[in-house]
C-alpha cells in the first residue's frame, strides 16, 4: 500500500520492517538494530558488485547507442509488438543454459529494444519474470536448482512426470504469451510508450555530442561476448554465477570501450563511465537490500513456527495436500525453494512412500507450487529484478503479480488435478 501510495520501496520495507519487529522474538531493538541492518548488509555484500558491473556495462552500451542499435535492428525484422517475446526468448536460453544472473544481462538490451518499439519499460521486466516460472519450474529436463532439489528426497529424476509437467508447461505459456500480448495492445490503445520522463530515461543522453549509431555486429557483439564469458566462467571453471558475471561484465566492458574507443575515451571519458555507471545503481542496491532485510524480519516473528506447523498438519489428498503446504511456506519465507526444501525435509519420504502417491507426480506438484507465493511483495529477488530494470512497485507490480502469483498457482492447480485423476 505504502508503495502504491508513493512511499519509496526502502522506505516502506523499513516501516513495515519496524511494524513486524513488535511481533518477533528477538524484540523490536535487537531485530531492527541487528536482524533487519544485517539484512541490509547481507543483501548488499552479496549483490553490490554485481549492481555496480552491470550499471558500468548498462552505462557504455547506453551511452554509445548500442541499446538503440540493437533495438532498431529488430524491431525492422520482427515488429515492435514482438519487441518484449525477444527480451523472454534470451532469458529463457540463459537460464536453460544455467546463467542464473540472466536478469542483469537481459536489462543490457532491453532498454534499447523497447525504446525502438516503443514501448514501456515495464512489459519489457514483465516478459522477463515471466520466464522462470515456466522455464525453472515447470519444464522436464532442466537443471535449475528448483527440479534438482526433490530428486534427492523423492528418488526422482529431473523428468519426472513429464506429461504432466509438459502440460503445465504448456499452459503456463499460452497464459504468459496471451497477457503479454494483452499488455502490449493494452499500452498501445492508451498512447502509453516508452517513457520520456527525465528521471527514468534510458536512451543515449546528449551531453556528449551527436553519437553515430553503431552497426548492428558492433552493437551486439558485447551482449554474445558477455553471455558466452559468463556461461565458460560458470559451466567450465565452476565460479559461482554472481561472480561469473562480474567477471564476465569487467571484461566485457574493456571490449565495449575498444570497440568504441573514439566514442569512450574521448568523449565519453573512462573516469565518468565508471563513476557514473557505479553510482546510478546505488540507489537499487539499497532498495532491494531493505527488502531483503524485511524478510529476515518476518522470518523472525514469533507466529512463524506456529503457523509452519499449522500449515504442516494441513490433511486432505496428498497431492493438494502438498500444494497448499508448499505455497503458504513459500509466502512465509518469500522464497520457494526454502518453502520446498523446508517440506522435503519433513515430510518428502513420508509422502513418497503413501500409497497412491507417484513420487514424480509429487516432485511436479512441489517445484510448481513453490514459485506461487514467493513473489510476494517482500520478494528480494522481484526487489532486485525491479533495481536492475529501474522500475518500480508502482508501476510494474500488478503486472509481476499475475504472471509469477497468478499464473503459477493456476497452473500448478491443474497440475495437482492432473496428478489426481491420471497417477
Amino acid at each position: 500500500v505504502m508503495c502504491y501510495k508513493g512511499v519509496h520501496t526502502a522506505t516502506a520495507a523499513l516501516i513495515a520492517s519496524a511494524i513486524m519487529a513488535f511481533g518477533t522474538t528477538d524484540g523490536w531493538m535487537t531485530t531492527m538494530t541487528t536482524t533487519w541492518v544485517t539484512g541490509v548488509g547481507t543483501f548488499a555484500s552479496q549483490f553490490a558488485l554485481a549492481f555496480m558491473s552491470a550499471g558500468i556495462f548498462s552505462y557504455l552500451m547506453r551511452e554509445t547507442k548500442c541499446g538503440e542499435a540493437i533495438g532498431q535492428t529488430f524491431i525492422k525484422y520482427v515488429g515492435g509488438d514482438n519487441a518484449p517475446f525477444i527480451l523472454a526468448i534470451v532469458a529463457a536460453i540463459l537460464q536453460l543454459a544455467g546463467i542464473q544472473t540472466y536478469i542483469f544481462i537481459v536489462a543490457a538490451m532491453a532498454f534499447g529494444l523497447m525504446k525502438a518499439a516503443n514501448l514501456p519499460i515495464y512489459i519489457g521486466y514483465a516478459a522477463v519474470v515471466a520466464v522462470p516460472p515456466i522455464v525453472s519450474f515447470t519444464l522436464p529436463g532442466v537443471t535449475a536448482m528448483p527440479n534438482v532439489l526433490p530428486t534427492s528426497f523423492l528418488g526422482t529424476t529431473t523428468w519426472a512426470a513429464p506429461g504432466l509437467s509438459i502440460a503445465i508447461s504448456v499452459l503456463g505459456i499460452l497464459m504468459a504469451v496471451f497477457y503479454l500480448r494483452y499488455l502490449i495492445k493494452q499500452a498501445r490503445r492508451k498512447g502509453i510508450g516508452y517513457t520520456t520522463d527525465a528521471s527514468k530515461e534510458y536512451g543515449a543522453s546528449k551531453e556528449f555530442g551527436d553519437i553515430p549509431t553503431p552497426p548492428f555486429w558492433k552493437a551486439i557483439l558485447p551482449i554474445i561476448l558477455v553471455i558466452a564469458l559468463t556461461s565458460f566462467f560458470q559451466l567450465a571453471m565452476h565460479i559461482s554465477a554472481v561472480n561469473a558475471l562480474i567477471f564476465g561484465m569487467w571484461i566485457t566492458a574493456g571490449v565495449t570501450a575498444i570497440l568504441h574507443f573514439d566514442v569512450v575515451v574521448h568523449k565519453i571519458t573512462i573516469p565518468r563511465a565508471l563513476s557514473q555507471g557505479t553510482t546510478e545503481m546505488f540507489p537499487f542496491i539499497m532498495m532491494s537490500g531493505c527488502v531483503f532485510g524485511f524478510g529476515l524480519v518476518a522470518q523472525k516473528a514469533a507466529c512463524m513456527d506456529y503457523l509452519i506447523q499449522k500449515i504442516m498438519s494441513i490433511n486432505v489428498n496428498p497431492y493438494l495436500t502438498a500444494w497448499l503446504s508448499v505455497c503458504l511456506i513459500a509466502a512465509l519465507c518469500a522464497d520457494g525453494i526454502s518453502g520446498m526444501t523446508m517440506w522435503l525435509g519433513t515430510f518428502g519420504a513420508q509422502f513418497a512412500a503413501m500409497p497412491g502417491v507417484d513420487p514424480g507426480a509429487l516432485h511436479r506438484i512441489l517445484v510448481a507450487s513453490s514459485t506461487t507465493f514467493d513473489s510476494l511483495p517482500h520478494s528480494p529477488m522481484l526487489a532486485q529484478g525491479m533495481g536492475v530494470f529501474k522500475t518500480d512497485f508502482k508501476e510494474s507490480y500488478k503486472y509481476s503479480f499475475v504472471l509469477t502469483v497468478l499464473f503459477p498457482v493456476i497452473f500448478s492447480l491443474v497440475g495437482v488435478v492432473i496428478a489426481i485423476i491420471f497417477y
